[in-house]
């Protein structure tokens, strides 16, 4: 049975999907997380299990989110009701379409401040600002910008109009116009970048920390991270690579963008973080990860070996930071276009005032609402913890039962274009039922903490 045509027009080739992808996937934790996990837990033996995990458990997942998004021509709640039907499934499951735009709603709205903060270094980079500041100043920079609400209200508004703006003109001439433009240039200046680090004389040890073979520094708690990390930095469980299925022509080579897709995260990874690592350490630190890293010695680093480099880096952070912030609003503009007749103007315009609206959130818990820490944590950490640990896992899970176990087998070839009979198709539904399912199962418990507290329990006398 043929697949149903896209309303909203196509990709315009494997390369283009492939680039928008990489838009969404190649974002800050390939900088500011995965490389110190990598450095800190066996460098390339946490390495091979992240990518056995990717490849094995992660893009199956990956695979499943796009061929549903080719199949359903729609918004994601919407789509699963009309899967559910033709499956004859519960229509109960269409809620993993309402935990998956919620997850994209909330993470968007954390997400794009942060962003804001990347256009406003930019910036500070090209003046000179960071030329030659000393820590504390760097230190006392970030506060003072986090601690504002209207620098960062700011910043944040900036970024969302960007965000707003291209979404608006649709996936030919918005989505893929940005991605072709915007993922190629990001690419290109980490290779400058890497270039510019290899003179500081310390990019051997960078490279020796990212890839050294050190397998007893590992341990469970590694393997734990390495198997979560190859989840999230697919972006899964949030309806965004639904979303990019929805404009996928029929005979997309899907497993070779997948490929194409693994390598190219996996490579920015390590050139971006050699890059990052070899400049900050040749400042005398040692790398850090998450916000301490990219606005505290990132400036510092970058900004002794002067302006341009300084500028490089953060104008590559606020290009990848725009093509994923684009990626996740898409499923959300999709939902309003066709549940309230919007036109795409409207929906995109609509859509990001609400998540400027729940961006507030974010930024007034590093200011007026600091104090509100329940648990000894901010709203905004309550924030990332609802979408990283709860609903991302969830609904990829979810996603993951019903079509490995609850669609009849026929319908799940239909959404491949394919028999039942089909040799990769069997391959990729057998991966479905089994390794992707347990593999998500443990990145949820991991993400709950309860992995963590079994490792201690087993280490306790």
């Amino acid at each position: 049975m043929p697949l149903r045509s896209s309303p909203y027009g196509y990709w315009g080739s494997p390369g283009s999907f492939v680039l928008a992808v990489l838009g969404i996937v190649v974002g800050l934790g390939n900088l500011w997380r995965l490389p110190s996990l990598i450095a800190d837990n066996g460098g390339s033996a946490y390495l091979l299990v992240y990518l056995i995990s990717l490849c094995g458990l992660a893009a199956p997942l990956l695979i499943n989110e796009w061929v549903l998004g080719r199949w359903m021509r729609s918004n994601m709640v919407w789509g699963l009701r009309h899967l559910s039907r033709a499956g004859q499934v519960g229509r109960g499951w269409q809620l993993l379409g309402w935990t998956a735009l919620l997850a994209a709603a909330l993470v968007l709205s954390y997400y794009a401040v942060i962003a804001g903060w990347t256009l406003a270094y930019a910036i500070r980079a090209g003046a000179g600002v960071f030329a030659s500041i000393e820590s504390d100043a760097v230190r006392a920079q970030f506060l003072a910008l986090a601690g504002d609400p209207e620098r960062s209200l700011a910043w944040h508004t900036i970024f969302m109009v960007f965000v707003t703006l291209v979404v608006a003109h649709g996936p030919r001439l918005g989505l893929q116009r940005a991605a072709s433009l915007l993922v190629p240039t990001a690419f290109a200046l980490a290779v400058g970048l890497l270039f510019y680090a290899s003179g500081t004389g310390h990019l051997g040890e960078a490279a020796a920390r990212l890839l050294g073979f050190r397998p007893t520094e590992l341990g469970v708690t590694g393997l734990l991270s390495a198997i979560s990390q190859s989840f999230y930095t697919l972006s899964l469980g949030a309806g965004v690579m639904l979303a990019y299925g929805v404009f996928l022509p029929d005979d997309t080579p899907i497993l070779r963008c997948a490929g194409a897709v693994l390598l190219g995260d996996l490579l920015f990874t390590l050139v971006g973080g050699a890059a990052l690592f070899a400049v900050v350490l040749a400042s005398g630190d040692a790398p850090r990860a998450g916000v301490a890293l990219l606005f505290q010695q990132v400036p510092q680093a970058f900004g002794a070996q002067g302006t341009m480099p300084t500028l490089a880096l953060y104008v590559m952070l606020a290009l990848l930071t725009l093509t994923s912030a684009i990626g996740l609003l898409e499923p959300i503009v999709l939902r309003l276009m066709e549940r309230y007749g919007l036109s795409r103007v409207y929906a995109a315009t609509a859509s990001g005032m609400l998540i400027w609206l729940f961006g507030l959130l974010t930024i007034l818990s590093f200011n007026v609402l600091a104090e509100i820490a329940p648990g000894s944590r901010t709203l905004a950490e309550w924030l990332l913890d609802l979408t990283g640990r709860l609903l991302v896992p969830l609904t990829t899970l979810g996603l993951c039962i019903y079509v490995g176990r609850l669609l009849p087998r026929s319908l799940v070839a239909e959404l491949w274009g394919t028999e039942p009979s089909n040799r990769v198709f069997q391959a990729w539904y057998w991966m479905m039922r089994y390794p992707a399912r347990i593999g998500i199962i443990i990145v949820l418990i991991d993400a709950l903490g309860v992995g963590q507290r079994l490792v201690q329990l087993w280490a306790e006398p």
